[in-house]
């Protein structure tokens, strides 16, 4: 995924004629469904935030994180358990059983992760996109700066005193 994603910004870096420019800047505060789905896909939950839903946003994201632990917890434990299947040596050993269902728990722990991402990019998506449009306070911007031959990520937030 991160192969992905460095590929596709690189692409669009470069592909632009206007790529050899002093500064090229991507701006994501804009109000547009494609930017609250891009926040979501990058970390889900954000992009429901961002549309101004905190409580769906931390929902979406707390079941994403416990997910994704759970998978990496159970497929750490099935393969602790092959690995004493193994030593074992027997066919039908508990410990063969048990890896099973570790397995198993940790494919559905995975399946539930990919699948509440999915749902987070979409949902953040139809969201902005069904919400009426009105300028953010907050700014994410990525651009290339030729002089000193870089890459830049910057986040600004505005606050009313």
């Amino acid at each position: 995924m991160k192969k992905i994603l460095f590929i596709l910004i690189i692409a669009a870096l470069f592909i632009n004629s206007s790529a050899y420019a002093e500064q090229i800047s991507l701006d994501f505060s804009a109000r547009k469904p494609f930017n609250a789905a891009v926040r979501s896909a990058l970390m889900p939950g954000w992009g429901q935030g961002w549309n101004e839903q905190p409580t769906k946003g931390w929902i979406t994201f707390g079941v994403f994180a416990v997910s994704v632990a759970g998978a990496f917890y159970f497929n750490s434990e099935s393969e602790k358990k092959y690995e004493k299947y193994q030593d074992q040596g027997l066919i039908n050993g508990d410990y063969y059983n048990d890896y099973e269902s570790n397995r198993t728990t940790s494919q559905v722990f995975t399946f539930v992760a990919i699948g509440t991402w999915l749902y987070g990019v979409i949902d953040a998506y139809f969201t902005c996109k069904s919400q009426n449009s009105y300028p953010k306070t907050s700014s994410v911007q990525f651009f290339y700066d030729q002089k000193n031959d870089g890459l830049y990520l910057s986040y600004s937030k505005k606050i009313a005193i």
